[in-house]
């Protein structure tokens, strides 16, 4: 009968968010329990996140496939997952202008976004974002400071850590 081989040691290592679920391994230290000295047998790994997402401590699948004239010889006992992290990935905003306005007793400023850019943002991911803008006061001066107010929505914004386009000037 087969002998009982039992395969440990692979580590998956973490990554930085980037639309798939692909996963690294490392086999360098990996050990198969109980195979007899002198066998030919060997293991290639791959490995795949549970999904895509960012997250910490999540499952990786390893997928095996053995070579060697001695494979058929042992019963094995895979190493089937390990964990890692997929940590957010950086998301810069910017390229929101505000217009000027004539004195009207407020602060609400008008925000333009037809060249808002996302810097980061991986094509295909679900993310947008709202704006909202106000004059740090509501009298007439030029070169005003005008604080951006953002809300993101989407699948994918817990992917991305988020450096906002926080203040422009307008008149």
């Amino acid at each position: 009968t087969a002998k009982a081989l039992t395969v440990s040691g692979i580590t998956a290592s973490d990554k930085t968010y980037d639309g798939n679920a692909v996963a690294t391994l490392d086999a360098t230290s990996v050990l198969y329990s109980g195979l007899i000295n002198g066998d030919t047998f060997s293991g290639t790994y791959t490995g795949a996140f549970n999904n895509a997402n960012a997250g910490t401590g999540k499952t990786v699948t390893i997928t095996p496939t053995y070579s060697g004239a001695d494979v058929g010889n042992y019963s094995i006992t895979d190493h089937a997952t390990v964990t890692a992290n997929i940590t957010a990935k950086s998301l810069t905003v910017s390229g929101i202008t505000a217009s000027d306005k004539t004195y009207d007793g407020n602060a609400v400023a008008t925000l333009n976004t037809g060249s808002i850019l996302y810097s980061g943002l991986i094509n295909g991911d679900t993310f947008s974002g709202t704006y909202t803008g106000a004059f740090n006061n509501a009298n007439a001066g030029t070169g005003k400071t005008v604080t951006i107010t953002p809300s993101y929505t989407g699948a994918d914004v817990s992917n991305y850590s988020i450096t906002d386009h926080s203040t422009i000037t307008a008149d």
